[in-house]
């Protein structure tokens, strides 16, 4: 192992005390926090519209071109929350499932920082999608605004509830992945590298991220897709959001607590973070 990267043992170590840090986080730093990071998503969800929507003859020409183009843009979203503080919801998932299988922490601690860092990702959405997409008149144009619509349409309006769910379950793993090897990188290049990659295999086969479709939901709501809110609630959010937990909390969370910090290292090691979890209280 390069002396720039941590073990996966050491880095499962590091995720389970930021994990620790954000149950004792007070609400309205982590609900500040979220936002900035929902704003800095919502502006890489522009660009990458702008960059994959601009070429419409391409859709069917080379559909495999445009998807890539926003798989290699919008994942310039998940670099810039990491490097600047901020967060996105899609992280708690792999955080808090830590933490509940090390019994630690309460109830409402889970409740609250799970509502509130989604709350504030969907605020700074909503601001990036309705200020300074749809005022600015950003995607009004062709054929940036029918591209926007025709992705919501086919991906949400037109796709099946089950489908979007098993699709966002895949999007939870990579994502939460993306920020685990994102911790193990010790160097700005080599973190980069690895909150990118994985990242961008999930938006080239559009699995479907939280915070991208809350995005992209309000923008293309607000340009005239077919979707009120109580479709963007229950079609686009609720199964992306269960999926994205599940995909993170079973896939990464789960899975790297168990044979890092249970069966590699024993209850010995688990007991020293638990001893951290009491220091914090």
């Amino acid at each position: 192992m390069s002396s720039g990267a941590l073990s996966p043992k050491d880095a499962t170590e590091e995720v389970f005390k930021t994990g620790l840090h954000h149950l004792h986080e007070p609400t309205h730093l982590t609900f500040i926090k979220n936002v900035y990071g929902g704003l800095l998503f919502g502006y890489c969800g522009l660009f990458s519209l702008i960059v994959s929507k601009g070429s419409p003859g391409l859709e069917s020409s080379a559909p495999g071109i445009v998807r890539l183009l926003q798989g290699m843009t919008f994942p310039a979203g998940l670099i810039l929350v990491y490097f600047v503080g901020a967060e996105l919801f899609t992280g708690y998932p792999m955080w808090c499932t830590m933490i509940a299988l090390s019994r630690q922490g309460k109830p409402n601690q889970y409740v609250r920082s799970l509502i509130f860092s989604w709350l504030g990702n969907l605020v700074g959405t909503l601001v990036v999608a309705g200020l300074f997409t749809y005022f600015t008149e950003s995607m009004s144009s062709e054929p940036y605004r029918s591209g926007l619509v025709s992705q919501i349409t086919e991906d949400i309006v037109e796709a099946q509830w089950h489908v979007i769910f098993l699709k966002a379950i895949a999007c939870g793993h990579l994502v939460a992945l993306a920020m685990f090897v994102g911790t193990q990188n010790q160097d700005g290049i080599s973190k980069a590298l690895g909150l990118y990659i994985p990242f961008v295999v999930s938006t080239t086969a559009r699995y479907p991220h939280t915070v991208e479709y809350m995005y992209l939901g309000l923008a293309g709501m607000m340009h005239g897709a077919p979707l009120d809110v109580g479709g963007f609630l229950w079609k686009c959010m609720l199964p992306i959001t269960l999926g994205n937990s599940v995909g993170g909390g079973l896939f990464v969370g789960a899975y790297k607590w168990w044979v890092y910090l249970y069966c590699e290292n024993g209850q010995e090691k688990v007991d020293d973070m638990l001893r951290l979890d009491g220091e914090m209280e």
